[in-house]
C-alpha cells in the first residue's frame, strides 16, 4: 500500500470526552466558544465514530470511558476489559470460580494462622467501570466462611453513578452481607480520597490514616452519615472518611485486597499503604501479611502488590507497528491520562518501542483543576510545536483529557473554559502541520462534557456517555472521503494514510472510502 502525498508528520490530536450531542441543554462543547475547531471541521473531511458498547468490547448500551476506548484505538479491534473474565470467575461454581482462586486461598492461609484481618477496599457501586460493589460482598462472603475477620472499607462513586445515588447501593450492600457473621463495614470514604488519578496528597493522607490508623471521625449509621453529606451538598466521591466505632485500623499480620477493575485505580492511597515516607507521609507503614488487588497495578505497584487477575494485554498495537515500520513516533500527554497511554493503548507494553519518544507534563490535582481548566494544554502544544519545528517524528500524538476531566467536576463553566482552551491550541497546532505540509487528525475518544445534566433527574452528571465522537482529517489529499465506523478503525486508518498494512491482529477498517486513490508520496 502506497503512502498519500503530504501524510507526513502526521499528527493525531485524541480529545477525551469530546462527545457529538445535538441538544444543547447540559452540553459543554455546544456551549463552548471554538470557532477554530467548528472551522476545521466544516472544510474538511469528517465522521463519526462508536465510542461505546460493543463497538470497544463493552456491554450492548454501556458507556464508553478511558479503558475501553484507549484499548480499541491501540490495538485496532474491540479488546473486551478484564471485568468481563473477572464477572465470569464470579459466576462460576467449581475450578473456575472465585471460591476455588488459588491466590485467594494462599491470603487465607497467610492471615487466619496468624489471626489476623482482611481490609477489602473497593468501589461500592453498580457501575462495573472502577469495580462492583457484588464482588465486596462476595469476597466478603467467601472470606467470612473461611472464619476470617473481614473489614469493608466503602469507597463511594458518584462519577459513574448520579452524584448521591451511593445511599441506596451501601444500604444494598449492608444487606447483602448481612449474613455473614465475620463481615463487618469498617469505613465510608468518597473516591477523591486516594482513589482517583487526581487525588491530592492531603486526600490522600486523610484516607491513609482512615485506614491505617483509625483516625477519622466515627459513625454507627453509615447511610445516615452519608445522608448528612448530601444535605451539605456533598457528592459520593467527596465524602469524608468516616469510620465504624469498632473499628482499630490495619493492625499487625492483617492483609488488603483492592477490589478493583482498572490497572490504574486506587495508586494515591495503595502507593501510600506500602511506602509511606515516599508518599510524603511522615508514618511508618502498617506491618501487612500480604497487599493484594483483584486485578494487576500498573507500575509502579504491579510487582509489589499481588493480583488475583492479570491486567489488559495485546500485541501488534499502533505503536508497535509504527517501531516495526521504522518510523520515529513521538507521545505527548499528562499524568491524568498517562495510564490510558502505558496500560491501554498500548496493550500493557511497559517498555518503549524502537523509535519511540513519551513526554508527560504533570496534571494539577483535580481540588485545583477548576482554578486553572486549561490543565497542561498550553505544555503539550508547546512541545507538540517544537517537535514539528524539529521534524525528527513521522507521527505525533498529543493527548488532551481537559473536557474529560473538567466534566468529571460537574462544573459546567470549568469545562467549557477547558474546552476554548484546547481550541486555542488546535489553532497554533493546525498552522504549524500545515506549514509543514503535514496532515493532521482530531479524534475524540469517548463521550463526556456533551451530556453534564442527569436526564432522570435534571441534576448534574459526572459519568461518561454512549455518544459518538469525531474523527476530522485536515490536510490530507483533497478528494478524501471518510466512511462512519469505530474507534477500533482509527489504526487502521491511520496506517492507511501512512502506507503500512494493518497487523492481522487489527479487525478494524480504514475508513478512508475505497474510490480515493492511494499517491506515492514524494
Amino acid at each position: 500500500m502506497a503512502a498519500m502525498t503530504g501524510v507526513r508528520p502526521l499528527v493525531l490530536v485524541l480529545l477525551d470526552g469530546w462527545g457529538v450531542r445535538t441538544e444543547r441543554e447540559g452540553n459543554a462543547l455546544a456551549t463552548a466558544r471554538t470557532r477554530i475547531y467548528d472551522r476545521l471541521a466544516a472544510a474538511s473531511p469528517q465522521s463519526l465514530l462508536a465510542a461505546a458498547g460493543e463497538a470497544v468490547g463493552l456491554a450492548a448500551g454501556k458507556p464508553g470511558y478511558p479503558q475501553a476506548a484507549y484499548s480499541a484505538l491501540g490495538a485496532g479491534r474491540p479488546v473486551p476489559p478484564p471485568a468481563a473474565r473477572i464477572s465470569r470467575a464470579f459466576q462460576e461454581d467449581g475450578p473456575g470460580g472465585i471460591a476455588a482462586h488459588p491466590v485467594l486461598h494462599q491470603l487465607v492461609s497467610r492471615v487466619r494462622p496468624l489471626g489476623g484481618a482482611v481490609h477489602l477496599v473497593g468501589t461500592m457501586t453498580p457501575s462495573n467501570v472502577t469495580g462492583h460493589q457484588r464482588y465486596l460482598a462476595v469476597l466478603a462472603a467467601l472470606l467470612s466462611h473461611e472464619g476470617v475477620k473481614v473489614w469493608v472499607h466503602a469507597v463511594m462513586d458518584g462519577q459513574d453513578t448520579r452524584a448521591q445515588s451511593g445511599i441506596e447501593h451501601l444500604a444494598e450492600f449492608l444487606d447483602d452481607i448481612a449474613g455473614a457473621e465475620n463481615a463487618e463495614l469498617g469505613s465510608v470514604m468518597g473516591r477523591s480520597f486516594g482513589f482517583d488519578d487526581l487525588s491530592d496528597p492531603a486526600a490522600i493522607a486523610t484516607a491513609w490514616r482512615a485506614l491505617a490508623n483509625a483516625e477519622a471521625p466515627y459513625t454507627e449509621y453509615p447511610t445516615a452519615y452519608l445522608d448528612q453529606c448530601y444535605r451539605k451538598g456533598l457528592s459520593d466521591d467527596r465524602i469524608p472518611p468516616s469510620i465504624a466505632s469498632s473499628y482499630r485500623g490495619i493492625r499487625q499480620d492483617d492483609a488488603v485486597l483492592l477490589v478493583n477493575l482498572q490497572a490504574d485505580h486506587a495508586h494515591g492511597l495503595f502507593g501510600a499503604l506500602i511506602d509511606p515516607v515516599t508518599a510524603g507521609l511522615a508514618e511508618k507503614a502498617p506491618s501487612l501479611s500480604g497487599i493484594y488487588s483483584l486485578t494487576r497495578l500498573a507500575a509502579p505497584l504491579g510487582d509489589r502488590v499481588t493480583p488475583l487477575f492479570e491486567a489488559m494485554s495485546f500485541k501488534a498495537s499502533f505503536a508497535e507497528t509504527l517501531a516495526q515500520a521504522g518510523l520515529n513516533q513521538l507521545t505527548l500527554t499528562e499524568t491524568a491520562a498517562e495510564a490510558n497511554l502505558w496500560n491501554f493503548a498500548r496493550g500493557g507494553a511497559t517498555a518503549l518501542f524502537h523509535g519511540e519518544t513519551v513526554l508527560v507534563t504533570d496534571t494539577l490535582p483535580l481540588t485545583q483543576a477548576e482554578k486553572k481548566p486549561e490543565l497542561a494544554s498550553a505544555a503539550i502544544t508547546d512541545e507538540l510545536l517544537a517537535a514539528l519545528k524539529k521534524g525528527e517524528h513521522d507521527v505525533i500524538t498529543a493527548n488532551f483529557s481537559n473536557a474529560a476531566i473538567l466534566g468529571r467536576t460537574g462544573n459546567v463553566r470549568a469545562t467549557v473554559e477547558a474546552i476554548e482552551a484546547i481550541d486555542k491550541c488546535l489553532g497554533k497546532i493546525a498552522a504549524q502541520v500545515d506549514k509543514r505540509g503535514g496532515t493532521l487528525i482530531l479524534c475524540g475518544t469517548y463521550g463526556k462534557a456533551e451530556m453534564m445534566l442527569d436526564p432522570e433527574t435534571g441534576g448534574t452528571w459526572r459519568g461518561t456517555t454512549t455518544s459518538d465522537v469525531p474523527l476530522i482529517l485536515i490536510g490530507g489529499p483533497k478528494e478524501l472521503e471518510l466512511q462512519n465506523g469505530t474507534l477500533a478503525d482509527v489504526a487502521p486508518t491511520l496506517l492507511h494514510l501512512l502506507g503500512l498494512a494493518a497487523p492481522r491482529e487489527m479487525t478494524g477498517r480504514s475508513l478512508i472510502a475505497a474510490s480515493v486513490p492511494d499517491r506515492i508520496s514524494a
